[in-house]
């Protein structure tokens, strides 16, 4: 029995998602089918790749050499595919997968000079809450994601990219008092946060939790402009990215709420799992890394 290339890729994507289960979801495969090629591969080297004492995908001493060597291989492989019968490189395929502020500040200007810069890796997008695009990643559907600060597993390669300040909004005199706020005091109001598949919005509302302020039953939706018109109109007040609503404030459509203490910082951090393009995607995530500026809007 012979390696194969579908045999490493198949081992690699157990190694990166954890479990034989998602390795197939990633590959578009059943689990008896990377059962099936991990069993051949370990008979074809002849030793255990992986522990299967372990609920987990452990491998073991000899499989942890081992899948160091595959990338490698599966790495090189994959270069020589990326060329045409004119020795020119194929177009890289990158799925980044980022939330609604990144849309609206940093990311058509990084699009740009990102194309200008190496026309030959090209960008699929998709834009949602952060959980949402963190599972998508978990499964292999994605190969980066630019999100709030969450709980990754254990292998995820995290860089932290920004610290944005958020504040409330409202709709002026929806807090009657021109100065500091208790957070206690907001109490009695109605807040305008982000859905359930809204990283930020669960964080932030464990953090209101700590005053005895609960968000859970307020006006919920998934858009940013959204929740800042809903303030506007004197809906309730707004948790969001201070410094993308300067223009706003500046012109007096919204009133900027300071609290007493202020609000926490969200942490922006760019997330990928180790892969076979994994030079490719360490130099993308530094070139977020680089571009992320959430603070002013891209269309203004």
């Amino acid at each position: 029995m012979r390696l194969t290339y579908n045999q490493l890729v198949a081992m690699l994507a157990v190694v990166d998602c954890g479990t034989f289960e998602r390795a197939a979801s990633k590959l578009n495969l059943t689990q008896s089918t990377i059962t099936k090629r991990i069993q051949e591969l370990e008979a074809s080297m002849g030793f255990a790749v992986f522990d299967r004492s372990k609920r987990q995908a452990i491998l073991t001493p000899l499989g942890e050499q081992f899948v160091g060597q595959s990338r490698e291989t599966v790495a090189s492989f994959e270069n020589l595919a990326s060329f045409n019968s004119d020795r020119k490189a194929i177009a890289t395929l990158v799925r980044l997968g980022v939330t609604e502020l990144s849309s609206l500040t940093w990311l058509p200007k990084f699009l740009e000079t990102s194309f200008a810069a190496d026309p030959d890796v090209q960008f699929e997008l998709t834009i949602d809450m952060s959980r949402n695009l963190h599972s998508s990643l978990e499964t292999g559907e994605l190969d980066l994601i630019v999100v709030p600060e969450m709980p990754f597993q254990s292998n995820a390669h995290v860089q932290q990219i920004a610290d944005v300040e958020i504040t409330l909004i409202g709709k002026p005199g929806a807090v009657p008092t021109d100065e500091t706020v208790e957070i206690s005091q907001l109490q009695d109001f109605e807040f305008i946060t982000q859905g359930k598949t809204s990283g930020f919005s669960k964080s932030i509302s464990e953090w209101f939790a700590n005053y005895g302020i609960n968000t859970r039953n307020s006006v919920r939706v998934d858009s940013l402009h959204a929740m800042v018109g809903l303030a506007v109109a004197g809906r309730g007040l707004c948790i969001a990215p201070r410094e993308y609503l300067v223009p706003l404030i500046k012109s007096g459509r919204v009133a900027d709420i300071i609290t007493r203490p202020k609000l926490p910082l969200l942490k922006y951090c760019v997330v990928h799992y180790p892969s076979p393009h994994e030079a490719l995607f360490t130099r993308v995530a530094g070139d977020i890394r680089g571009a992320a500026d959430f603070k002013a809007p891209y269309f203004i």
